[in-house]
């Protein structure tokens, strides 16, 4: 299993803590390999992504967006994920 690219990811969490709220963000890495996507939380087969597009929300952040036959999973990025939607435009048109 050979890594292709990765594009870095936020995750946001709200925690109320002595009536106060407070967010968390963590940074986590989106794995693109010949043959699936892995996140923290989920793994997609290649063939199960019919699509990932990039839109930006503001200055400091846009969401990219990973279409599947599961529903469409919305991921947040500090940088343009540009290179790595090609790359697996490019894997895609391979294995086609």
């Amino acid at each position: 299993m050979r890594l292709i690219a990765s594009q870095s990811y936020l995750t946001v969490t709200r925690v109320i803590k002595w009536n106060k709220q407070h967010y968390i963000t963590n940074e986590h890495e989106l794995y693109l390999y010949e043959e699936k996507i892995v996140t923290k939380m989920e793994q997609f087969l290649i063939e199960d992504v019919y699509d990932i597009t990039y839109r930006p929300f503001s200055t400091e952040f846009g969401f990219l967006y990973l279409h599947t036959n599961r529903g469409v999973f919305p991921f947040r990025t500090k940088n343009k994920p540009y290179q790595f939607i090609e790359e697996y435009k490019g894997l895609r048109k391979n294995n086609e």
